[in-house]
């Protein structure tokens, strides 16, 4: 059950998320009644902001039910939750059907959408892989070649199948799901419907790493909204400290990076994201990938695949993603490059002596 704490108040506050992405916003005035909540739940840090022309208590029994969904929703999608509904179709994997619920499926059928978009380099089958890893590292050790082939040949987003509108099967024996890379933007999604629904007018709904704004911010004393402003982590500094700013009033922002989540062995870093095709965790000078879209539950399974796919074949996919753009920090000899898209170019800022966004037309 996730443990919440709440801030009730018209103030500056700052926001770091998981490490990944930073908030900086100024919170409410006039009429408007903004109240902030957080906690911990899908394995992350979890804020929600919400204003309305509301109460504080209606707010409060709005964000109360926002913490119960997302509470459903990760009793629902754990992998390591041996009561879940991906865990259920995990065990009965390579042998029945399972009965699934509306969200289950949907964040499945956005998993092979995603999947079918990125030729494989998101993958929510590759549990297989992502177990071997974890145990093998956890021990201090590297899984061997044959190891990780065994665990290859449980994967592939093909063997998984969907039955409307409730049922799921994964067509390997010994295979395993793993939303880990969609299920925080699948969740936000949700909970973006759920505020407006309750009439909620601006909000910032953050799931480490994986944020959406919605209906701008209120600068104190002025009644129009100004922009969210999003700080997207520095790879080489504290938890905090934000390479560059993102403005934006209404979208998803999701960052995938892998100067985190990592495990050292034998003098070597071993991050949390995996490559389909080899079973091996991601090389190379790509540090993050952020994407920003309308569609959080993509943006999210898109952040992973280009780290995968590294930028340049990032950018070839991004021309056929209508409204969807991209920033990339990569490492140098000279330090880290920040290049991005050029939908951003109007929104995007770097931070103080950081060298200049490299802006560039991936159509």
């Amino acid at each position: 059950m996730m443990k919440k704490f709440s801030l009730r108040h018209f103030f500056l506050i700052f926001c770091s998320i998981a490490g990944i992405a930073g908030i900086f916003s100024i919170m409410t005035m006039d009429s408007r009644v903004t109240v902030s909540r957080g906690g911990m739940s899908m394995d992350t840090v979890v804020r929600i902001t919400a204003g309305a022309a509301k109460t504080e208590s209606e707010l409060d029994e709005i964000l109360e039910g926002a913490f119960g969904l997302l509470d459903g929703m990760e009793k629902k999608f754990s992998m390591r939750d041996p009561d879940s509904e991906i865990s259920a179709i995990n065990a009965a994997s390579g042998a029945e059907w399972v009965k699934i619920s509306r969200d289950t499926y949907a964040v499945l059928a956005s998993s092979i959408s995603a999947s079918r978009l990125s030729d494989g380099a998101f993958d929510p089958t590759i549990g297989a892989v992502t177990l071997l890893w974890q145990k093998s590292l956890a021990d201090g050790k590297i899984p061997d070649d044959g190891e990780i082939s065994d665990a290859l040949r449980k994967t592939g987003f093909a063997k998984l199948s969907l039955s409307a509108p409730d049922g799921a099967f994964l067509d390997i024996q010994g295979g395993a799901i793993d939303l880990g890379g969609i299920a925080k933007g699948y969740a936000s999604a949700v909970l973006r419907g759920y505020l407006r629904e309750k009439g909620v007018t601006s909000a910032l709904i953050d799931l480490g790493g994986s944020v959406v704004a919605m209906g701008g911010r209120a600068e104190r004393g002025e009644t129009a909204r100004a922009p969210w402003r999003v700080g997207i982590q520095h790879p080489a500094k504290p938890r905090g400290a934000p390479i560059c700013v993102l403005e934006i009033s209404d979208g998803a922002v999701v960052t995938a990076g892998v100067y985190e989540r990592f495990r050292e062995v034998g003098g070597r870093n071993y991050t949390h994201i995996f490559v389909p095709a080899t079973g091996r965790p991601v090389e190379g000078e790509l540090e993050s990938v952020t994407v920003v879209s309308n569609d959080p539950a993509q943006a999210d399974a898109l952040s992973t695949a280009f780290m995968v796919m590294g930028e340049r074949g990032a950018l070839r996919l991004l021309p056929v993603i209508p409204g969807t753009d991209a920033v990339f920090v990569s490492r140098g000899a000279d330090g880290c490059r920040i290049a991005a898209t050029i939908g951003l170019e109007d929104m995007l800022r770097p931070s103080e002596g950081e060298a200049p966004v490299e802006f560039f037309d991936a159509r």
